[in-house]
C-alpha cells in the first residue's frame, strides 16, 4: 500500500482560477475589471451563471479516488478495464484542481490497490480493507471533499451517460453531486441524468462529504470509445472540476448569508 498522504498543489496566475457567480453580478465585474486594467477570462456561461476567476478552491483539501485498481479491475470491455479509465481522469482531475490552487490527496495514485498484497481472506473481505483505508487516507488528510471516479456497466449495452451518486443523509454531498451532475450535462452535452441518492460503504465511512461519479458506460459500444479517449477524459475531469467549484461558490455564498 502506498504509504503516507501527497498533496498535489501547482500554484498558477490568477486566470486559472474559476467560480460561478450570478449573471446579475457581471457587468459590475466586467466593469472594475476594465478599470483596474485586468483582462477576465470567461470560460463559459449559463443562463443564469457565468465561470469567472475566483479563490473558491484555494487551499481546500480535496480527495480524488480513482475507483477499483489492483486485485480489482472493476467493469472492462474487450482489453480496457474501469480501473485503467479513473486513474487517467482522476489525474487530469488532479491537475485542474491543483492549478486552482486546491491541496489534493490521491487516494490510489498507481495501478495498486490499497490493501494488503499478502492479503489471505476472501475477495470480499479484501475489498473491504481497500476501502476502509481509502476512506481512511481521507480522513487522516482532513479532506473536505471526497470524490470517487467510476465506470458504470450494464447487461444491456443501450444504456449511457454519467451519473453522480450521493449519501441520503448528506446535504452537502447533494449540493456537490447535483453541481457536478450539471455540469457533466452541460459540458459533454451526451446525458440527460440526475444525481442521486444512495447509500454506499465508502460515502458513510468518510467524514466529510463524498460523492460517486459514474463517468459513463463501458458496456454501450460508443461511450466506451469516448472514455479511452484522451481528450473526453479531459473533458469529464473538467465538467467534475467545474461542478466542484460551482458548489464551493454556493456554500461559500450561502455561509455569507447566514453571517448576514
Amino acid at each position: 500500500m502506498p504509504g503516507g498522504i501527497r498533496f498535489f498543489v501547482k500554484k498558477k496566475r490568477l486566470r486559472d482560477r474559476v467560480v460561478f457567480i450570478p449573471r446579475r453580478w457581471l457587468n459590475i465585474g466586467i466593469a472594475l475589471a476594465l478599470f483596474a486594467g485586468l483582462c477576465l477570462g470567461v470560460v463559459a456561461s449559463q443562463p443564469e451563471q457565468v465561470m469567472v476567476m475566483s479563490y473558491s478552491l484555494a487551499n481546500k483539501v480535496i480527495a480524488i479516488d480513482a475507483g477499483h485498481g489492483g486485485f480489482d479491475p472493476g467493469a472492462k470491455r474487450g482489453k480496457v478495464t474501469e480501473d485503467q479509465i479513473t486513474l487517467a481522469i482522476s489525474k487530469k482531475l488532479q491537475k485542474y484542481l491543483s492549478e486552482a490552487g486546491s491541496l489534493v490527496v490521491m487516494v490510489r495514485e498507481d495501478e495498486r490497490d490499497l490493501s494488503d498484497e499478502d492479503f489471505s481472506g476472501s475477495l470480499k473481505e479484501r475489498k473491504r480493507q481497500d476501502l476502509a483505508r481509502r476512506a481512511e487516507k481521507a480522513n487522516q488528510a482532513k479532506a473536505k471533499l471526497y470524490v470517487s471516479i467510476h465506470v458504470n456497466a450494464d447487461p444491456s449495452p443501450r444504456w449511457r451517460g454519467a451519473q453522480v451518486f450521493y449519501d441520503r443523509n448528506s446535504e452537502e454531498g447533494k449540493r456537490v453531486a447535483v453541481a457536478i451532475q450539471e455540469e457533466l450535462t452541460r459540458i459533454l452535452g451526451n446525458t440527460k441524468r440526475k444525481a442521486l441518492p444512495g447509500d454506499f460503504y465508502i460515502t458513510q465511512k468518510t467524514e466529510m462529504p463524498a460523492v460517486i461519479v459514474e463517468v459513463g458506460f463501458i458496456s454501450n459500444p460508443e461511450e466506451s470509445k469516448l472514455l479511452v479517449d484522451p481528450d473526453y477524459q479531459a473533458k469529464v475531469a473538467y465538467a467534475i472540476y467545474s461542478g466542484i467549484a460551482k458548489a464551493q461558490s454556493q456554500s461559500e455564498e450561502l455561509a455569507m448569508g447566514y453571517q448576514k
